[in-house]
């Protein structure tokens, strides 16, 4: 194991002890300070303490050396025990601050090695980084979606994102990535030499897994071969078979020249939208309410029934499905 690693698990193992020591020591000293300065200063009738909440404002001035000098103690006793306060106080506080600063570094560095539990809700999981993550990543994160990578290797980036260290296969580093809380996962195919199929079962088992977690996340895997689909299907609410749609694009480009840019420039540049079917338009028909968008400048390319998109239909059909997709002008 690598030593920077095992000397980051024991430093964490001792600031997680010591700071609960230092907060302890330094509630023991405040309450001792302020009921035995109380008792000792209050029967001096020249004396400053008469009174507990002056005797807590004479104890935080001490132990933080601030010292104004407003709150006089005269009596031997007093002093006496002033100047142990004072030794046992700035101590305790010292190993207070040291302790706070080991717990930042800490949180600091586990975010950093992908050791922090995720905070995030209602998040989107990247399962595998590769060059095809990065691409999405760079997306998804311009939408301000909260976004967690669950990779085996360290992901260096900007601190855009919470990195997990940990496996796509194995329910623990699941959980530390947020999959309870989670919206949606993206499962990417690893980049190794491997059989195609043995690669699409991995990526199957763990959408086995993560559907076991969570029933109500979406699932969005990558798979390598087409055979692998209907296997995948079972457990995925979206598949994309890698190479499959640059395929389709390559093959549209002889029938239709300059169709794989203007596809791209449609998908990257922001241009579809979903939205939600108002309810006064439920007794239109698809034919109608097709009608009454494009007044709005709103170009419909299909409509959303349940969890599936089906392409516009201009239809005297009545209207079944929740929301419509459309091209923004």
């Amino acid at each position: 194991m690598n030593p920077f690693f095992l000397f980051f698990k024991k430093f964490r193992k001792y600031s997680r002890n010591h700071i609960m020591k230092a907060s302890i020591l330094s509630i023991a000293v405040i309450i001792y300070s302020v009921f035995s300065e109380f008792y000792i200063e209050n029967p001096i009738a020249s004396s400053g303490v008469h009174s507990l909440f002056t005797s807590l404002w004479w104890t935080m001035q001490t132990i933080t050396t601030v010292g104004y000098g407003d709150t006089p103690v005269y009596g031997i006793m007093g002093r006496t025990n002033g100047m142990i306060i004072m030794v046992v106080g700035i101590g305790s506080l010292g190993y207070l601050t040291a302790g706070i600063t080991s717990m930042l570094i800490d949180i600091r560095l586990s975010s950093k090695l992908g050791e922090r539990m995720a905070t995030e809700k209602k998040h989107i999981i990247l399962c595998n980084y590769n060059e095809s993550t990065k691409k999405v990543l760079d997306k998804i994160k311009n939408d301000g979606i909260d976004i967690v990578i669950l990779n085996e290797n360290e992901v260096k980036g900007d601190n855009e994102y919470t990195f997990v260290k940990g496996s796509f296969l194995r329910e623990s580093d699941l959980i530390k990535a947020g999959i309870k809380k989670a919206s949606s996962v993206i499962i990417f195919s690893r980049e190794e030499d491997k059989d195609q199929m043995a690669m699409d079962a991995e990526t199957i088992l763990s959408s086995m897994i993560i559907r076991k977690l969570n029933q109500k996340i979406r699932i969005i895997g990558e798979i390598l071969n087409p055979d692998s689909r209907e296997h995948a299907a079972s457990f995925m609410d979206d598949i994309v078979i890698k190479g499959d749609v640059s395929s389709m694009l390559i093959y549209s480009s002889i029938m239709i020249p300059g169709i794989p840019e203007f596809i791209n420039e449609l998908l990257t540049g922001n241009n579809i939208g979903e939205e939600v079917i108002d309810k006064k338009y439920i007794n239109k028909t698809y034919k109608e309410f097709i009608s009454e968008m494009e007044k709005s400048n709103k170009i419909i390319l299909g409509f959303r029934k349940q969890d599936r998109i089906e392409l516009r239909k201009n239809s005297d059909e009545k209207i079944e499905s929740g929301s419509y997709i459309f091209i923004k002008n």
